[in-house]
């Protein structure tokens, strides 16, 4: 009689990258907080990346599915939530806001080039209105947009067949 093959469990892990203490740049750990308030999503890690850069990458390839919240900066109207797929997320993030900093692009960047292939990776980004008010919190643009980003994030770990049960208020 043949046996069966143990069933893994894909790794999900949603990551919110940024600085809390850079205005609107703090968004991705912002919405990693209120996702977890929101939801108790019991087969997702859920992670305050801050501005750890390349020392994320053991997390990141450890992930079959990525959901990344994150700042962004495409020229849109501030509060604008962009969603992106796969290969998408390479052709917008190349810059680094300076020699000391690594970009999302760099990470997943370094993550393909040591072997990781991911079943899927999302980004969820809010543009950004204001970065530079360093000690600031997110304007109440980006902060406005932080629903539509959580209802993004929402549908897209369901499609992926994850459970995510209601915290109570």
């Amino acid at each position: 009689m043949p046996q069966e093959k143990p069933t893994t469990q894909l790794r999900c892990i949603v990551l919110g990258v940024g600085n809390t203490l850079w205005g609107d740049e703090g968004v991705g750990p912002k919405l990693v907080e209120l996702l977890g308030q929101r939801f108790d999503i019991p087969d997702a890690e859920l992670v305050d990346g801050g501005t750890q850069g390349l020392y994320l990458l053991p997390l990141v390839t450890d992930a079959d599915k990525l959901l990344v919240f994150d700042a962004v900066k495409l020229g849109h109207t501030p509060g604008t939530v962009v969603v992106l797929k796969d290969d998408e997320i390479d052709t917008i993030f190349r810059g680094a806001l300076s020699l000391h900093q690594t970009t999302l692009h760099d990470l997943l960047g370094s993550a393909r080039l040591i072997g990781w292939k991911p079943q899927q990776v999302v980004l969820i980004g809010i543009e950004a209105e204001d970065t530079e008010n360093w000690g600031g919190g997110l304007t109440s643009t980006v902060a406005n947009a932080t629903e539509e980003a959580l209802l993004h994030a929402e549908k897209t770990l369901r499609a992926w067949g994850l459970e995510l049960t209601p915290n109570s208020p």
